[in-house]
């Protein structure tokens, strides 16, 4: 529930305040005590409550008056620190010190006394809210609940008729084959499939499928549901009822434990070949009691498991062998063939005018069965044919979620996610209904704004970055949204539409957000507005709009609004993200006078000089920084403000060294900042992330090399984690080859710099994960150095002439890499055996020209054990067809060797590419025309 997050932020600062011995809780100590003291016992029913999958109406009504008497005592606390301050000038003396004090202590006199009078109010409504509590006897609704289970959907998918599937040959045959494959000589090993992915997806569908296909080639077959709170005994007892038919063994089960439940089964399976198939699988913890049930045996049997959380998935295929399948959504044609089948009983029963509208909702469907089987049942069973009937349910899609009974698997599916999640992560899946349909969300500018909304609490020392970044990973990882940009980490995700339709329908019932845009569910709220989203897509809000003065998040996306926004409503504002381009410089003016601001996204030609008044403000994004434009000085005042970003190429601020705050610096070019700025850079001590660009291989100022360099090696003494150095052309940084190790960074990424070879303070980057490098000669030894970094994960290589000598991958180094990048005008990669153990993604660039030139590709793909993908992109510069043809089939029989079966994709493009000249400066001989083909 949004409450837990509410609570969340406003008993941190409580404590804070307390904590705060200054002199500012003068009058106020002891019911500031009593509130965090009543505060503190409300969040502990609140967690129960929020266990709760159907909480009654009581409990709702209370749970919202808690949430909003939260967010008012916050509002409050925040208003008293920022008016009181810690201004008593304790530092002045003599009489100016003394004058200054008696002004400020007049100037707050006033304030004290009005916000005092509030937490007195505050205070007789917790008053209230506790003794309501105690009448209704909360305490026990919250701990005797129950409630009857929902149908489950998932045994319709049990029992379906293969006719009826659509889409599930491809995956179901690729996996009975793998199952079935290496079963020939004495010693045949167990082997685990771990199908995982989205609620509604088919994940059972499919391991049903499998299990049909093979069961009769064992010796006994059994498939049990296992769901989110797992009666292991019964469980066991199923186990064993499938694989024994004796009566007398099935009633002494009865009084069995798990223990001899668990030796029992061990004892019949040990030397039979057993299809054991384990449907919906939650925890790790699950996984591990019920694979002791599951002997290792070396007579080919085979466990197939289906979960909705990758991690779970991973750790039940954790011996050398497993697979893990991810469950792909239906594509566009296997989606259009379902839906029609299934309202019209043939693939071209769709009548042409409701062709436009079904695409309209097969697209909010995403691919997943579940719901197109649901809402192709609804329109079915009312017989709707009307082209205006269906866009209506393509628009009400989201709301029928929660009336209509045709769609209470979807619901449920939904529901059994959602319900799975901790508090917190059901606020942060909350807040993403803010976003419009299909965004591309960043996850570092979300995790920002989780932080700055209160919903993320330092952990265990870390900072909450960290903590947010896990969470967003979290969710990653229960398939609750979709992954965008996947590279080291996922740099950006998207929802799912069925997910989002549910998480706004969650998010409009708890007053969490309004949102205001066409197509949107949210109608006039009940209760005070506390996050505002504004989707236009040429569209303006409307004029009549409830009060602002609560409002704390502000989200505008779409075109340019044409009427002034009420910034002088918004006082507690938090958020602030403009999306649409803002002009008004009277706006801009009223923006730098909110003072709780602790994010704002901005949109806007340049910023006006009172910037620097946000004193509360911890991250600015501009996204429209214009060249020859420059920060205003004020900037440097904000001395909060931990990530600064803006969208290409500013110039660093002189002053820059005093914003101790500072732990993201992005997208500042060093040869347009002054000399003294680039010299301060150095003093950030708390710095963490750093992307520059450097665009000039000799500047006129020769300082600027030796100051970079400078402030490089002090910020990689401190903790510097992140460094991104671009240039617009190819140019050489070697002078950043005398770098001092930076032995905290984890990622270092270059675009179009390069160095002449890989430089040596690369060698002792224990923590380095993520390494792009481009170089100009890439020597073997220059390999062996990347392949002993520890902890590297992604290597992006790009070698910049082509190169005729073969490059050798040996069997040691690079224990940990998961993806490998390499671009060079010649296919010049040897794999030795062992080599890249863990590598799962490789990615090939390479000319037609070269291969041709030299007879050769990349060869030994077949020793990278753990491959999954290949990607291989061809140059088609200069080539002809014959030469083109010759590279691409070169490099499919390179592939072919693997006995992984592989996800293949090879492309041909017309690329500019660095390698047409030698160091010489000459033209590649071998690449001048043989025969006319090159």
């Amino acid at each position: 529930m949004e409450a837990q997050g509410a609570m969340g932020s406003l008993l941190t600062k409580l404590a804070d305040l307390l904590a705060d011995e200054c002199g500012r809780l003068k009058g106020v100590r002891r019911e500031i005590r009593f509130l965090r003291s009543e505060m503190n016992n409300m969040q502990a029913l609140l967690q129960k409550c929020t266990a709760m999958e159907h909480p009654d109406i009581q409990v709702k009504a209370w749970t919202k008056e808690v949430r909003e008497l939260a967010y008012d005592i916050e509002d409050c606390v925040d208003k008293y620190v920022h008016k009181v301050g810690t201004g008593e000038h304790h530092g002045l003396g003599g009489i100016k010190g003394f004058l200054r004090q008696c002004a400020w202590r007049l100037k707050t006199l006033r304030a004290k006394h009005h916000i005092a009078n509030q937490i007195q109010e505050l205070k007789a409504r917790v008053i209230e809210v506790r003794e309501r509590r105690e009448r209704y006897k909360l305490d026990d609704v919250a701990s005797s609940s129950s409630s009857s289970l929902p149908r489950d959907p998932r045994l319709c998918a049990l029992f379906v008729e293969e006719d009826h599937l659509v889409g599930i040959d491809g995956p179901r045959d690729d996996l009975v084959s793998w199952l079935v494959e290496g079963d020939t000589g004495s010693i045949r090993r167990r082997k685990v499939l771990s199908i995982f992915g989205f609620g509604g997806l088919g994940k059972t569908t499919l391991a049903n499928e499998i299990r049909r296909k093979i069961e009769k080639q064992f010796d006994c077959q059994v498939l049990v549901p296992v769901s989110q709170k797992p009666d292991f005994k019964k469980i066991l007892c199923d186990i064993l009822r499938g694989i024994n038919k004796k009566d007398d063994v099935i009633k002494e089960t009865e009084t069995w434990d798990e223990r001899r439940l668990i030796e029992k089964i061990r004892e019949i399976l040990q030397h039979k070949r057993y299809l054991i198939t384990i449907d919906d699988v939650w925890s790790i913890a699950a996984w591990d009691q019920l694979k002791c049930a599951l002997p290792e045996n070396d007579n080919g049997s085979r466990v197939i498991t289906t979960t909705r959380i990758e991690s779970v998935a991973n750790a039940c295929c954790s011996l050398p062998g497993d697979r893990c399948y991810k469950v792909e959504p239906l594509s566009d044609f296997h989606s259009t063939s379902l839906f029609i089948k299934r309202i019209f009983g043939s693939e071209d029963g769709c009548p042409v005018q409701l062709e436009h509208a079904s695409a309209e909702i097969l697209q909010k469907c995403g691919g997943l069965p579940l719901a197109i089987v649901s809402i192709a049942s609804l329109l079915a069973s009312k017989l709707i044919k009307a082209k205006d009937q269906w866009e209506k349910v393509s628009l009400s899609i989201g709301s029928a979620l929660g009336k209509d009974p045709d769609l209470e698997g979807m619901k449920t599916i939904l529901s059994l996610s959602y319900n799975d999640l901790p508090h917190h992560l059901k606020t942060c899946l909350l807040y993403l209904c803010i976003f419009p349909e299909d965004e591309y969300i960043e996850r570092d500018s979300l995790v920002r704004r989780w932080i700055a909304e209160g919903f993320i609490n330092e952990e265990r020392g870390q900072t909450v970055e960290d903590v947010a970044e896990s969470y967003f990973n979290e969710l990653i990882n229960r398939s609750m949204i979709l992954p965008v940009d996947i590279g080291y980490g996922v740099k950006a995700c998207r929802l799912h539409d069925m997910m989002l339709e549910f998480i706004t329908s969650k998010a409009i019932e708890e007053n969490f957000v309004m949102i205001v845009g066409p197509n949107t569910m949210s109608s006039k709220p009940e209760g005070v507005v506390r996050r505002l989203s504004i989707q236009y897509h040429g569209q303006l809000a409307p004029q009549e709009m409830s009060s602002l003065s609560h409002v704390r998040s502000l989200s505008v996306f779409g075109n340019r609004h044409k009427h002034t926004l009420p910034f002088a409503d918004l006082r507690v504002l938090r958020v602030l993200n403009l999306d649409c381009e803002l002009y008004d410089v009277d706006d801009l003016k009223m923006i730098c006078k909110l003072q709780q601001l602790k994010y704002l996204r901005l949109n806007a030609s340049e910023l006006p000089a009172q910037i620097g008044e946000l004193q509360c403000l911890e991250t600015l994004e501009w996204t429209k920084y214009s060249l020859g434009k420059v920060l205003p000085q004020g900037v440097t005042r904000l001395q909060h403000l931990k990530h600064l970003l803006v969208e290409q190429d500013g110039k660093l601020p002189e002053g820059v060294g005093s914003m101790q705050a500072l732990q993201t610096l992005s997208r500042f070019n060093i040869c347009d900042s002054s000399i003294t700025a680039v010299l301060e850079l150095g003093k950030l001590k708390n710095l963490r992330e750093l992307s520059v660009s450097w665009n000039l291989a000799e500047p006129s100022d020769a300082r600027y090399k030796e100051y970079f360099l400078y402030s490089l090696a002090k910020l990689g003494r401190h903790s510097l984690r992140s460094l991104n150095i671009e240039s617009e052309a190819v140019i050489p940084v070697d002078f950043l080859a005398s770098l001092s190790p930076p032995y905290l960074l984890q990622k270092f990424w270059m675009w179009n710099s390069y160095f002449q070879r890989c430089p040596k303070w690369i060698a002792p980057l224990n923590n380095l994960a993520e390494l792009k490098l481009d170089v100009w000669e890439l020597e073997n030894e220059d390999l062996h150095v990347l392949g002993e970094l520890p902890a590297l994960q992604n290597l992006q290589l790009w070698v910049v002439p082509l190169r005729k000598e073969r490059i050798v991958v040996k069997g040691t180094g690079f224990r940990s890499l998961l993806a490998f990048r390499f671009w060079s005008g010649l296919p010049c990669l040897t794999f030795e055996e062992r080599s890249m153990p863990k590598l799962e993604t490789l990615e090939l660039f390479f000319s037609a020209c070269g291969a041709k030139s030299y007879g050769r590709t990349h060869s030994g793909i077949e020793h990278l054990q753990s491959l999954k993908h290949v990607q291989v992109e061809i140059f088609m510069d200069g080539a002809t067809k014959s030469n083109i043809v010759a590279a691409e089939r070169k490099i499919k029989i390179a592939v072919a060797k693997h006995l992984n079966n592989l996800k293949t994709n090879i492309v041909t493009g017309i690329y500019g590419y660095y390698g047409e000249v030698m160091n010489d400066g000459e033209v590649l001989p071998a690449l001048e025309s043989e025969g006319g083909d090159c």
